[in-house]
């Protein structure tokens, strides 16, 4: 028994040791580091009104040695558009993209938006959130629509009982 229990930890132990990939390496020899760096990745706007100005700022600096562009901003939908600058950035102040949503859709959204850096394989990825609430004149129509809706049924129903009476 003993010797079964020793045979099947040598095997295990083997497998271990030759299950290893000779390509791995260590994070820190295949990760790139950051050309730039961003203040932070997520905005939420929390709730906003119907058609206001709902403008996100993304904050973020140059931290490569060498001059970084950002060769595109992408939107998740047409209803955000980015602005930043299209020149080569060469110092490490900050630098800002622009977000706007466009708040005339009622309702909570999230978007993203996808940075594309000039030496950069992967694009950095932002998201803004948050809920566009109706105006208080859309309140107010949703709140009629609502009450006309209640109206019409109670008349159906009444108007249904009156039938039912007169034809017995």
């Amino acid at each position: 028994m003993k010797t079964k229990l020793l045979l099947f930890a040598l095997i295990l132990c083997s497998s271990f040791v030759f299950g290893q990939n000779k390509d791995f390496e260590s994070p820190a020899k295949t990760s790139k580091q950051s050309i730039i760096l961003f203040k932070s990745l997520v905005y939420d706007f929390g709730k906003i009104k119907h058609e206001s100005e709902a403008k996100a700022v993304f904050v973020f600096k140059k931290v490569s040695k060498k001059p970084v562009k950002i060769t595109n901003v992408q939107t998740s939908c047409g209803c955000a558009a980015a602005d930043w600058s299209r020149e080569e950035i060469t110092n490490k102040k900050k630098q800002k993209i622009s977000i706007v949503y466009d708040s005339r859709i009622i309702g909570k959204f999230t978007k993203y938006a996808y940075v594309y850096v000039e030496g950069q394989d992967e694009p950095i990825q932002l998201q803004i959130k948050g809920e566009v609430l109706p105006s208080d004149t859309q309140e107010q129509a949703i709140e009629n629509k609502t009450n006309v809706s209640k109206k019409e049924n109670k008349t159906k129903s009444m108007n249904q009982k009156k039938k039912k009476i007169n034809n017995n």
